[in-house]
């Protein structure tokens, strides 16, 4: 691994990237890039993207794994781009690519930092390369501390229940849990105002408001003295209080969870490496298409002022990787790409408007033009700072787009085996059938709900005497068999006490060594909310 510094041709190429990168007025962290080969590649990528990792045996035998895979030719080593946002931000180039591939990297680049930057759920921590790193070190000396069988065993329970994390979940833990702490860790300080539930009744900004309201400052200090005991009163001798379901299980634990200090340094490791996945799958089709627009528009400059040759190899290029897929198995880059595009076209010739949405002729409709006086680019920047692919898809994906960028088509051979019916087919050829896209709207938002993974709660953290009990919010699939008991052992390691869940009408638990399941009743998630909010226990065995 090298710094780009170390290739002045490519260093130069950086600068001019760069350089459109500020004249276009894009907001930016500190960038920087390093050079790899193709094992360096394949090694970064089994540490997740950071430049080391904890001593770990798994690691090592898949490396060795994918090593002999690329050497016998059953996978590629051929990188394009990885690139850990933050401030400063890591991005690293193959050192296979040309001159023309390396700038197109570093301009994508671009757009994901931006991107991470300004997104509503933000994944631009300051130092967050070297925060790991950090981990790394402290996460090796607990090893030594809790002996490599100890270790291993800690560190599997923890990459296990990984796909436990959400913090950017509605039912995350600053939602969900009534703390002493800040859920950085820090104490809160005298006096630190307490935050307001949305029904609490707003303090007068104003003396004179103050007065109007007949609100004196005796009145706000006693009411924010019992809102404080209230508050104190309520909370366990753990120092926190579940008020809501909480579906960031591994970040509760991670803060609340009985843990030696290697044990700790572990689980922050594990968690911090992980978190950042629930922004890509929450932001994935935005975010690369983000990239894809900004690359597109620098590797245009450069090519203009011949700093880099091979506009027709790009082109191919280009258009390999925004190749259009099913909804399905959608492809984030073609779809983001295609959609901020159109997004800037409606916005440009003023079609973001109730006007145009009511206007029935179509002739009218098709000579629209009325974005006189609107900057699209600043309609496009409040999108990024303020919604995810969620509302994105709600809002501009139609029908007729999704017909238009072929989300829709399937190809005639998959037709059959995937059951689909004549009645559903609106269009068709030899090679392909056009599916009814009126349908795959709601289900492309319905991905959104779960992400093709199981909704699993915190909702009780004293259940039968300090258990851990879990819901799993049912979306019409079952939990796997096979998944339920060693899940509930590795939950068990981390908790140091018992744990159970409730699923579909079932009771599992696992403490002391012990798995069992019990029938109960049906239980649903509204009943859950519904116990939390009144202060009572979501569930009990009778």
């Amino acid at each position: 691994m090298k710094m780009i510094s170390a290739f002045p041709a490519l260093h130069e190429l950086e600068s001019r990237v760069l350089y459109h990168a500020e004249k276009m007025g894009r907001t930016l962290p500190e960038i920087r890039f390093f050079v790899l080969d193709a094992m360096e590649f394949m090694s970064l990528l089994e540490k997740k993207v950071y430049p080391t990792s904890p001593v770990n045996i798994w690691e090592g035998k898949r490396m060795l794994s994918k090593k002999h895979r690329v050497e016998s030719g059953q996978e590629s080593a051929l990188y394009y781009e990885v690139v850990q946002t933050g401030d400063p931000s890591y991005a690293y180039l193959n050192a296979t690519n040309n001159d023309m591939m390396q700038a197109s990297v570093m301009a994508h680049v671009v757009g994901h930092c931006e991107f991470s930057e300004l997104n509503v759920l933000r994944d631009s921590n300051r130092d967050r390369t070297e925060y790991v790193m950090h981990l790394v070190r402290r996460t090796d000396q607990g090893r030594q501390q809790m002996g490599h069988k100890q270790f291993s065993e800690y560190w599997n329970a923890l990459e296990s229940v990984s796909p436990l994390i959400a913090p950017n979940s509605q039912y995350n833990l600053a939602g969900s849990v009534d703390t002493d702490l800040n859920l950085d860790g820090r104490f809160k300080k005298a006096g630190e105002p307490e935050q307001e539930t949305k029904s609490a009744l707003m303090a007068p900004y104003s003396e004179t408001m103050d007065l109007l309201l007949r609100h004196t400052s005796a009145n706000r200090v006693v009411e924010q003295e019992a809102r404080s005991k209230r508050r104190q009163q309520a909370l366990n001798r753990k120092g926190y209080k579940l008020r809501a379901p909480c579906q960031d299980v591994l970040g509760f634990l991670r803060n609340f969870a009985p843990a030696s200090r290697a044990e700790r340094d572990l689980l922050e490791y594990v968690y911090t490496v992980h978190a950042p996945q629930d922004f890509v799958v929450r932001t994935q089709i935005m975010n690369e298409g983000w990239a894809m627009y900004w690359e597109k528009k620098i590797m245009l400059e450069l090519f203009k002022e011949r700093a880099v040759k091979g506009i027709i190899e790009y082109a191919k290029v280009f258009s390999g990787v925004c190749y259009p897929r099913p909804y399905f198995m959608r492809n984030p880059y073609h779809l983001g790409f295609h959609l901020w595009t159109h997004i800037e076209d409606l916005y440009r010739h003023g079609k973001v408007s109730l006007d145009f949405k009511e206007e029935v002729d179509l002739e009218t409709r098709s000579k629209w033009d009325r974005g006189v006086g609107v900057d699209p680019m600043e309609r496009l920047l409040n999108l990024v700072k303020t919604t995810t692919d969620y509302e994105f898809l709600r809002r501009f994906l139609t029908p007729e787009l999704i017909h238009e960028f072929h989300l829709n088509r399937i190809p005639q051979r998959d037709a059959a085996r995937l059951g689909i019916s004549r009645k559903d087919i609106v269009q068709e050829n030899k090679q392909w059938v056009w599916l009814d896209p009126e349908p795959i709207h709601d289900e492309m938002l319905r991905f959104f709900t779960h992400f093709y993974r199981p909704r699993i709660y915190i909702i009780d953290t004293d259940f039968e005497d300090g258990g851990l009990l879990l819901f799993h919010r049912d979306d019409g699939r079952r939990l796997k068999v096979d998944w339920v008991k060693p899940t509930l052992k590795n939950l068990n390691m981390i908790w140091k006490g018992s744990v159970f869940l409730v699923s579909r009408g079932t009771l599992y638990g696992y403490t002391t060594g012990r798995y069992r399941e019990m029938r109960i009743g049906d239980l649903s998630f509204d009943q859950v909310i519904d116990r939390m909010q009144a202060g009572t226990r979501p569930f009990e065995v009778q």
